[in-house]
């Protein structure tokens, strides 16, 4: 057999690891008990591996909070010191079973999102929105005596409230409501509005038949209800645990991970492993939420909830929602060119995902770094814009840097010579 064929044929092998994917959510728990590899005194970020005195601020915040969250240090100076005496371990989100939203803040005591891929038998854990809570530990990376006293509710009076509703229910299947929302409006990174709706009406009377008292209830409902984008932890689950399963495919050159550190910007490939290819990180384009932000108060790149891109969401799915478009200042027919556009890079279509807007094909899936290389159309994907300080403050899209899939493929073509 040729490499060519060979590597069709992983491919088709890989891109079977989205299409016929079956997340399912099943639990809450610890992180420790559910990310693989993660130890004690070791914290996880969003973006490629990164050395602490080469992160941005924000990432800096993040450690440091972390060693106080886990009571590994009682000050900030002495969270410092051990940082820098290395007794911290420091790891990319990625290169474990979780994704690194935001800042990605993950160490062995954060509560954790299970998701179940039945097909594949993947599993990944993802953390939980922090409510609508001003700031938060994870996905900004921050932590105060407030932020502390959250976490702590969190754990003790709404967690256990949720957990014995999914455990009675025995799990939520996430590919219907994925499926629906994006009929509806959402593509499932920036938006997910339809999705939010959707997941509630699955869950509201499961939550009613616990066996706790009324307020414990409500407040879990009100958690859920009042936390905006609540299904986007959920997503980046059900995307990671098909990714998992098509991350090591031998000969595939699909991309199974994209994501940045504010640095640097970096992908894996399927038949590549675990192996990182980066490029400096992209600036995003898009729309302030403030006429006092400027790209001079923007970050690069951060974050690694753009994992959804990789499982055909995002920038991909853009003609399934104009509105997150039109917060590019796009129109609908800008919107549907830009889905056409990534189907021209990617290996195939996804069967689940009927879009209205494109007549009801399907969205394409599977970024092919063959395919980005012949036609130098670099993946557009979506995502939120942060402040130096923190914040978001903004929305928009950037492009993956080309000299990612220029590393990739070399490495591809030393490692499979034939």
């Amino acid at each position: 057999m040729e490499i060519r064929e060979k590597i069709n044929a992983a491919n088709e092998k890989a891109l079977s690891c989205i299409v016929e994917s079956d997340p399912v959510w099943v639990d809450i728990l610890p992180a420790g008990q559910v990310v693989d590899g993660l130890e004690d005194h070791m914290i996880l970020h969003s973006g490629p591996p990164i050395a602490y005195e080469n992160m941005c601020m924000l990432h800096k915040r993040g450690m440091i909070s972390g060693v106080l969250f886990e009571g590994w240090a009682e000050t900030e100076e002495e969270a410092v010191a051990l940082i820098q005496s290395g007794g911290i371990r420091m790891d990319s989100a990625l290169n474990h079973n979780t994704v690194g939203a935001g800042t990605g803040i993950i160490t062995k005591s954060v509560a954790m999102i299970v998701v179940e891929d039945h097909t594949n038998g993947t599993r990944a854990a993802t953390f939980p929105a922090e409510g609508p809570f001003q700031g938060g530990f994870c996905g900004w990376g921050l932590y105060s005596p407030e932020i502390a006293e959250n976490l702590r509710h969190m754990r003790e009076d709404l967690f256990p409230v949720i957990r014995e509703m999914i455990q009675r229910r025995g799990g939520l299947p996430l590919k219907p409501i994925l499926a629906e929302s994006m009929q509806m409006g959402d593509e499932n990174h920036t938006r997910q509005t339809a999705a939010d709706l959707l997941f509630l009406k699955q869950i509201v009377l499961d939550i009613l038949k616990t066996d706790v008292s009324k307020e414990k209830i409500f407040a879990a409902m009100e958690y859920i209800v009042n936390t905006p984008r609540f299904f986007h932890c959920f997503g980046q689950g059900a995307a990671r645990s098909a990714l998992l399963a098509a991350s090591g495919v031998p000969y595939s050159t699909m991309v199974t991970a994209v994501c940045g550190n504010a640095l640097e910007f970096g992908i894996k490939v399927a038949g590549l492993g675990d192996r990182w290819f980066t490029a400096p990180a992209p600036m995003m384009k898009g729309r302030y939420t403030s006429s006092q932000y400027t790209e001079k108060d923007q970050l690069p790149w951060i974050g690694d909830s753009c994992v959804v891109e990789c499982y055909g969401m995002g920038g991909l799915a853009a003609a399934a929602s104009p509105i997150v478009c039109n917060l590019r200042g796009l129109k609908l027919k800008d919107a549907i060119a830009q889905t056409r556009e990534m189907g021209e890079i990617c290996i195939g279509k996804n069967h689940n995902f009927a879009i209205p807007n494109l007549d009801f094909e399907f969205l394409p899936a599977g970024i092919d770094i063959r395919k980005v290389l012949k036609t130098g159309i670099e993946p557009e994907i979506h995502g939120g814009m942060f402040n130096h300080d923190g914040g978001l403050i903004g929305a928009g899209s950037a492009r993956v840097p080309m000299l990612c899939f220029e590393k990739a493929l070399k490495a591809f073509a030393e490692t499979y010579p034939e």
